[in-house]
């Protein structure tokens, strides 16, 4: 009876082992696994965080205000409304003097347009040959050699909020167009084949320009669509003016 009593314990005690050798066993296998697991998992979820946090800064980074209205000085091409051939083709040295003096932080008065106008003719006669229609990068060269403007570059565009990007960041654009498609209704008939205006702001669909062909140009409202199919760069004669490029000038110093 005894002994029979010995051998129960002993075989109790045997399965105790064998289980707890196994339980052991099975959580030294299954608890890596179960770690690398999710290692894995966090490894995921913090990429999965990673890239939604680059993707909202990169959506931040091209988010456009909803509309900006940039104070750039304004006077006309033609100061003291005297439209002869010298101030007929000035729109492009116009344009520039605003945003230079936007750059400046000063006031631009109908004598200093007139002077600044002068200034930059002479300029071109000495280092062009002549006074005459200017193409972007013409212009850009000007403002680097007569201004001593550096960061200032001629840039392609291909939609409209191109255009409001460089200016949400604070920077009137220049833009070249075909001055018969903005229509503007107060032009000289028939208006101007070539043209170049200053785009200064933005409000829902309509862009706020100082253009120089007018003296009721300040803060002047075309509809995006207009200014778009107007912006054509230079290519040196009047009839090919709509098989170039949409450019835009930004001086961001």
């Amino acid at each position: 009876m005894k002994k029979r009593k010995v051998e129960k314990i002993m075989k109790f005690l045997i399965i105790l082992a064998i289980f707890s050798l196994v339980g052991l066993t099975g959580y030294q296998i299954l608890f890596p696994i179960f770690e690398r697991r999710t290692s894995s998992e966090n490894k995921i979820e913090e990429s999965s965080l990673t890239e939604k946090n680059e993707s909202f800064t990169n959506q931040e980074e091209i988010l456009l205000k909803e509309s900006i209205d940039l104070n750039v000085p304004f006077a006309p091409q033609a100061p003291f409304g005297i439209w002869d051939e010298l101030h007929n083709n000035a729109c492009e040295e116009a344009a520039l003097i605003m945003v230079h003096y936007f750059k400046k932080g000063e006031k631009l008065t109908k004598e200093k347009m007139e002077e600044e106008i002068k200034n930059l003719i002479d300029w071109q006669i000495k280092n062009f040959g002549a006074h005459k229609d200017l193409d972007l990068n013409e212009l850009k060269k000007i403002a680097e050699n007569y201004y001593g403007y550096k960061k200032i570059k001629v840039v392609e565009i291909k939609n409209i909020d191109e255009i409001k990007k460089a200016v949400s960041k604070g920077n009137p654009v220049i833009v070249p167009a075909a001055g018969r498609l903005l229509n503007n209704p107060f032009y000289r008939r028939p208006g101007p084949y070539y043209h170049m205006l200053v785009i200064r702001g933005y409000n829902k669909n309509k862009i706020i320009t100082n253009d120089p062909g007018t003296k009721r140009g300040e803060k002047y409202i075309y509809s995006e669509k207009i200014v778009f199919q107007a912006i054509h760069d230079w290519p040196g004669e009047g009839k090919d003016i709509l098989e170039v490029e949409k450019r835009m000038l930004i001086i961001e110093e």
